[in-house]
């Protein structure tokens, strides 16, 4: 191949081992590495959120390697109680923890390899992203900006948020995808906005439904062009492709969400919206709130040289190409803040996302793109003072996410590990996945089947149980189970009536003769409805690269037209 071929951008050489591509390629990869090298060397950070997302993970994984590719019931929490979690909570991490469970043969080095998954996803996420944006070097400095934003650290070292941290490694996609939609607009970039959007609702609700706004402005002010209505119309249909999908999850979700207590029951304030604005405290009695306001002027420090970019008079140009990324940003500090409580107020899908605060994630992308477009005003600044303050501010920010969320983090060795795990079996859910019947306090129960007449239980899986009842009065038999409307109780082929006890436990109507119940746990027809619904909408999504294919058949067979 001639120089001048590999010197040609449109040639988009990548193959070549020392070609930029490749450069940057290695670049991103080992920043976003090195972002998770303390837990390959001390261990998994532990908190609160670990076991809620394992609670999910253990009994998530055991339902797939029996057979349920798509688990409806989590049997075992709650004392055995269960509940429907499994139904709203988007599953795409934890299919992603039970592969690496399965290929790596223990829970410990399954979590870190998938730690350096999610990384490595996210770098190469927001490089793509910025890439498509500058076209030159600064995309992989993005990529170094986003590794160390102080709220990205935190979401995995303090809060150990892993399904907010997936999510965090695939909404960048999903804005690179919108790029390549207003740039070129071909069927295989509304096939890839729509396997990403996708994703991100399979993996993250609260952040799907942030991002969904966050992407809107950035789609409406990207628009341009002769041809806004037919880019508008590509966009649109790569997120209606992405919902149908998705439509196996969110189908199930939408029309049963009035069945679990939400924070309707037993309510917690520090889960309340209203409680959650940036700014909106500065006591650090409101721990999360006091805690985020900390990150967010880490996270100014982190992306000085925007300063340049913004109030520079020589840097109008570079404005002008980040213009989308300026917005954005903007964007998303003002929906943190106290000032969008109007907009949150009447936006219910909003108010379940719980956390104001989580836009620090849309915050940390823009400022990230931002910092690295005004690194070329920064070098050439010749006032060292400013540069002095500038790469000090810097520093600052770098210090104090190594020192405080990493270097501070509760990490857990493989053995204490595998001990928390097995104290997660069977540990109570949070109020948010308590069906509506039931209380967070069950009464105990000594056995699975509660009658005034002997029980034999013939199996008891998570969604089919068996049991025999010997004869004497008709009575109500009380099952060790929440009750849920799909639960369904047979005897004989006859249906037999379920209810609700005080205190949510599933109550069975059983005759007066010998009865063999056989209790199983129904999907509804929506469900199988939904199923085909997504495998529509992905062969559909598979279809849009058919056109490329034939493309290249054809030049291949006619090599004397021009390309």
């Amino acid at each position: 191949m001639s120089s001048r071929a590999i010197q040609n951008p449109d040639k988009r050489v990548w193959a070549l081992s020392g070609s930029p591509a490749v450069r940057s390629s290695g670049f991103v990869f080992a920043i976003s590495l090195a972002v998770v090298v303390p837990t390959l060397i001390w261990g998994v950070p532990s908190n609160l959120d670990l076991s809620n997302h394992f609670r999910f993970a253990l009994p998530f994984h055991d339902a797939i390697a029996s057979g349920h590719l798509y688990p409806g019931w989590l049997a075992e929490s709650n004392s055995g109680y269960g509940d429907p979690s499994f139904r709203f909570y988007p599953p795409a991490l934890y299919y992603v923890l039970a592969a690496a469970r399965s290929l790596f043969g223990n829970w410990y080095e399954a979590t870190l390899a998938v730690f350096a998954l999610l990384s490595i996803t996210s770098g190469f996420g927001m490089y793509f992203w910025a890439n498509s944006i500058l076209r030159d070097s600064r995309a992989v400095w993005v990529s170094f900006f986003y590794a160390l934003a102080p709220y990205h650290v935190n979401q995995l070292y303090q809060a150990v948020m892993l399904a907010e941290w997936a999510g965090a490694a695939i909404l960048p996609f999903c804005f690179w995808m919108v790029e390549r939609v207003c740039d070129r607009g071909k069927p295989r970039d509304v096939a890839g906005l729509a396997v990403a959007f996708g994703i991100l609702i399979f993996t993250h609700l609260p952040l799907a439904t942030i991002g969904s706004l966050a992407l809107l402005v950035y789609a409406l002010v990207r628009i341009g062009g002769p041809h806004k209505l037919a880019t508008l119309a590509k966009l649109a249909a790569g997120v209606v492709l992405a919902l149908t999908a998705s439509a196996i999850y969110w189908v199930t979700m939408v029309f049963e969400l009035r069945w679990i207590g939400m924070n309707d029951i037993e309510p917690l304030a520090s889960v309340d919206y209203r409680h959650n604005f940036l700014l909106s405290t500065l006591s650090p009695e409101n721990m999360n709130v006091w805690w985020m306001n900390i990150l967010t002027l880490m996270t100014l420090l982190l992306c000085a040289p925007v300063l340049l970019l913004l109030f520079r008079r020589d840097a109008a140009p570079l404005r002008r190409l980040a213009r989308p990324a300026i917005i954005l940003t903007a964007f998303a500090v003002f929906m943190s803040l106290p000032l969008s409580r109007p907009i949150w107020s009447v936006f219910s899908p909003l108010q379940e996302t719980q956390f104001p605060w989580r836009w620090l994630t849309l915050v940390s992308m823009g400022a990230s793109i931002l910092a690295a477009v005004s690194l070329p005003l920064l070098l050439a600044n010749t006032n060292r003072m400013k540069r002095i303050v500038i790469f000090g501010a810097m520093s600052i920010s770098i210090a104090f996410t190594l020192s405080h969320s990493v270097r501070e983090a509760q990490y857990l060795s493989p053995r204490r590990f595998e001990n928390t795990l097995a104290d997660v079996r069977g540990s109570s859910s949070i109020n948010y996945w308590i069906p509506i019947w039931a209380r967070s306090n069950p009464r105990p129960m000594a056995s699975e089947v509660e009658a005034n007449r002997s029980v034999d239980i013939t199996s008891w899986e998570p969604q089919h149980r068996k049991f025999s009842i010997a004869p004497g009065q008709a009575t109500e038999i009380r099952v060790r189970t929440f009750y849920y409307p799909h639960w369904t109780a047979s005897s004989n082929g006859q249906r037999l009536a379920t209810r609700p006890a005080d205190d949510g436990a599933l109550l069975i109507a059983v005759p007066d003769g010998a009865t063999s119940v056989d209790l199983t746990f129904r999907e509804p027809s929506r469900t199988r409805v939904s199923g085909y619904l997504s495998l529509v909408g992905m062969l559909f999504i598979g279809s849009l690269t058919i056109p490329r294919v034939w493309k290249r058949r054809t030049r291949s067979k006619n090599p004397q037209i021009s390309v």
